[in-house]
């Protein structure tokens, strides 16, 4: 799988999920490498900080390809000399079929919705230590990927009340440092030793305090929330923007929430389904092509980057997608 070098790089979303898969890939690989070296990035970001720190062997984990980016990744990937293994549980683009990117792709299999953190498990199963499998748990609750049949028979192999709560931690402690890209590497080395999140101190402080902050944002919303028929949105919300997005959803009773961040002559979103009444991810992809920017995701909870000039037709969209009479027709 990997040809014999020195030098792994690994490049990871920076949430739970994406954390605790490059804890396993260090893990795993260890002894194979003298230097393994993280970097944090994101869909749209992947081909610029792909050119610029990848190094030797590379594994990406828990990064959805941007369609608008797709071409350019498949190009850089397929000019590059080392050995390069992408898993990632996000569906994949509409718009180029996954072998013209040259790379040995790791994804769930059909009608799966297994985390990255359970794909980066399977994967590396012969070369992980033994109770590795609890390290990858806490990715798979942190990415709301807890209900398949492989993470409910890894729980009995645990206490799940204590497996519950060292996810907790994780996640809200680093929803607490969102760019403080060092100290997540120090979390992704603290896993790799299959130690607890709990018992890194300065996560465990930051995810106390998110948790203050999530209830100042739950307050914030309920003030702040507006409704555009099936649609509940927030704009600008001090905190978490998929947290803000999934109050908006739930305080209001809509069939999707919506929370904004303003980012110079755009808006950032994130944006929280029912389960069951529309496709995120295959809406923000088609919505993009012709309003601007880029999104994707899951079915249940996506997000996007467009023109700020553009949220009012994203959100007249969603609703005539909600009551299955969208006017338009994508590409």
């Amino acid at each position: 799988m990997f040809f014999t070098g020195r030098k792994l790089t690994i490049l990871a979303h920076g949430d739970s999920d994406g954390v605790v898969s490059a804890a396993l890939v260090k893990a795993a690989l260890r002894k194979e490498y003298d230097e393994i070296r993280v970097f944090f990035t994101h869909p749209v970001g992947l081909p610029s900080d792909f050119k610029e720190f990848a190094e030797g062997d590379v594994v990406i984990v828990d990064i959805a390809v941007s369609e608008p980016h797709s071409e350019e990744l498949a190009a850089l990937f397929r000019r590059y000399g080392g050995s390069i293994t992408y898993i990632d549980h996000h569906p994949p683009p509409l718009n180029i079929p996954l072998g013209e990117f040259g790379v040995e792709f790791v994804r769930p299999s059909r009608d799966e919705e297994a985390s990255s953190s359970e794909l980066t498990f399977k994967h590396f199963r012969d070369k992980l230590p033994e109770d590795y499998d609890r390290v990858a748990l806490y990715g798979c609750i942190g990415d709301y990927a807890d209900q398949t049949e492989w993470v409910r028979k890894a729980l009995l192999r645990w206490d799940k009340r204590q497996v519950y709560f060292e996810a907790g931690v994780l996640v809200q402690g680093l929803e607490g440092s969102r760019r403080m890209h060092d100290f997540k590497r120090h979390v992704v080395e603290h896993l790799s030793k299959n130690l607890r999140p709990s018992m890194l101190s300065e996560l465990l402080v930051r995810a106390l305090i998110e948790a203050v902050n999530n209830e100042e944002l739950y307050r914030w919303v309920k003030t702040h929330v507006k409704v555009e028929g099936l649609v509940a949105y927030v704009i600008g919300p001090p905190g978490s923007v998929g947290i803000a997005a999934t109050y908006a959803r739930g305080l209001t009773g809509s069939l999707v929430g919506v929370a904004a961040e303003e980012r110079g002559d755009h808006y950032v979103l994130s944006l929280r389904a029912e389960k069951g009444v529309i496709d995120l991810d295959r809406a923000l992809r088609e919505l993009t092509h012709y309003i601007g920017g880029s999104g994707g995701g899951h079915s249940e909870a996506a997000g996007a980057r467009i023109p700020k000039e553009s949220f009012k037709k994203l959100i007249e969209e969603l609703n005539a997608r909600l009551r299955g009479n969208s006017r338009e027709t994508y590409p």
